[in-house]
């Protein structure tokens, strides 16, 4: 373990790395309208935000194996690095082409910031202190979500959208820095290799996937050849994944980890709650802004009862997991998560935004206290040289829950809009507050009424997945949070 002082300042430059990486997600956002007005490029405007999502997803599982590998301070300093050469190229693009692939390098860099730095903190901190710094980082990503678009909105006004992104530099390199006065480890020398056919396939499997996903719910349509000839590379792709991962005599992502009940659960839970958490995120403001009227700003304030429920959650089961074990928290956080999604089902033009803000607290509260018993007991069942990756599947499975449903319903709503509205109908006119006022009252009644059914449809989803998020958290093996611990020597292969 660290020392005291040592500790804390190491868990400040995580910090603040997790914050810049949350933050970026957030700020950009509302940059990118006055992006597009600057460099133009509306038809790709979307991409800005999907080349990150698959850089930064695909890459997970990979920079946590080579964390396990080749130490944490080096992955983790590369990783950072990445960030900051992307976030300084997107501060410099000069076409909207180049934007997008500067998004992609950070996303790169973004995918290992987050897993690499909650693997340091498994590293440094007892099981008992995990609980307490899984809530800090929780807040960290709170606050990041609440002051994130404002200060997008306020550093591009004052400013230019071009410091959104130079705005990162300092602070990672200080963030960098730190660790390396600050962080030692062991040097590893490993004589284990990297498993490059694993991680070439697991990675262009899940990039195909998601861009089958993107595309199928975008210009293709999921019935385009080009669509399914990505999804078939796709699965192709899976299959050699498995296939190598059998067989390599040092896995990228060892399929056996998955034989620990721990694992299993946690990553097949992670996997849905990713599912709902990202759902909530996609289409609650849509909800607020299409069927109750509201404006960005009010889209933007429903959300953020969830990023205050999710915090003070994390920070209490943090505080209790290891005097309760994980199995209490992770079914009070499954049933909080069904009557979160439960209540957002039953909403509608007569609510106020009373009711949904109140979902969203219930739904944070449960995500909450899901997040941290799911990863400090992955974290806690392995042993230290399988942590990396460990930590990077539970991230990965959530991301990659997220992706696939925020999709997968995105094409479930187009189609219910399709069938309910005739083709001269726009229902994006009930999102704009200018338009929805010169459109006929009965036509926006129509519009609303739709945006109703249809997003009613995709609460109603959730719910389902909520439920079976708590159906297989409740194969979550009971008892104390040191029963769960790897009892194994602490020896790695050589």
């Amino acid at each position: 373990m660290e020392a005291g002082r040592s500790r804390k300042l190491v868990t400040g430059a995580l910090a603040l790395a997790m914050f810049l990486a949350a933050l970026e997600a957030t700020a950009v956002g509302t940059a990118m309208p006055t992006v597009v007005a600057d460099l133009g490029g509306v038809s790709r405007y979307s991409w800005v935000f999907s080349a990150y999502l698959l850089a930064s997803t695909t890459t997970v599982p990979m920079f946590g194996k080579l964390a396990d590998l080749f130490g944490r301070l080096r992955i983790f300093t590369i990783s950072v690095t990445l960030f900051l050469l992307g976030a300084g190229l997107c501060g410099t693009a000069q076409t909207f082409p180049q934007l997008i692939l500067f998004r992609a390098i950070q996303g790169i860099g973004a995918g290992g910031v987050i897993p690499v730095a909650i693997t340091v903190v498994g590293d440094i901190y007892s099981l008992e202190e995990r609980g307490r710094i899984q809530g800090v980082f929780s807040a960290v990503w709170a606050i990041s979500s609440l002051v994130g678009p404002a200060a997008g909105g306020l550093i591009t006004d004052f400013l230019s959208w071009r410091w959104v992104f130079l705005l990162n530099l300092p602070f990672g390199v200080i963030s960098v820095v730190m660790m390396h006065l600050f962080f030692h480890e062991e040097e590893r020398r490993s004589a284990r290799r990297l498993d490059i056919l694993g991680t070439i396939s697991l990675t262009a499997s899940i990039a195909l996937l998601l861009l089958t996903l993107l595309e199928g719910t975008g210009r293709w349509g999921w019935s385009d050849p080009r669509n399914l000839g990505m999804l078939g590379c796709a699965l192709a792709g899976l299959g050699l994944f498995l296939w190598q991962e059998k067989r390599a005599p040092d896995p990228m992502l060892p399929l056996d980890l998955f034989q620990n009940r721990v694992i299993a659960v946690a990553s097949g839970g992670g996997f849905l709650m990713g599912a709902v958490l990202f759902c909530a995120a996609a289409y609650v403001p849509m909800f607020t802004q299409g069927v109750l009227g509201g404006t960005a700003i009010d889209a933007g304030m429903t959300l953020a009862p969830m990023s205050i429920g999710w915090p003070i959650a994390s920070t209490t089961s943090g505080w209790l997991l290891a005097k309760r074990g994980y199995r209490p928290f992770v079914i009070l956080g499954g049933v909080l998560g069904v009557l979160g999604c439960g209540l957002l089902a039953t909403v509608g033009p007569e609510s106020g935004r009373g009711s949904v803000m109140l979902a969203m607290f219930i739904l944070g509260s449960g995500m909450g206290f899901l997040s941290t018993p799911y990863l400090l007991a992955v974290q806690n069942a392995v042993p230290s040289h399988q942590r990396g990756v460990a930590t990077s599947s539970v991230q990965f499975f959530r991301s990659i829950g997220g992706a696939i449903s925020v999709a997968a319903l995105g094409a479930v709503l187009n189609i219910y809009l399709a069938r309910q509205l005739t083709a001269d109908l726009d229902p994006t006119v009930a999102l704009n507050p200018s338009l929805r006022a010169e459109v006929p009252s009965d036509v926006l009644a129509d519009l609303v009424a739709a945006l109703d059914g249809g997003l009613g449809s995709i609460y109603l989803v959730m719910t389902c997945l909520a439920i079976t998020g708590l159906a297989v958290g409740l194969f979550f093996p009971g008892g104390s949070a040191q029963a769960h611990a790897y009892s194994g020597q602490e020896t790695e292969p050589r």
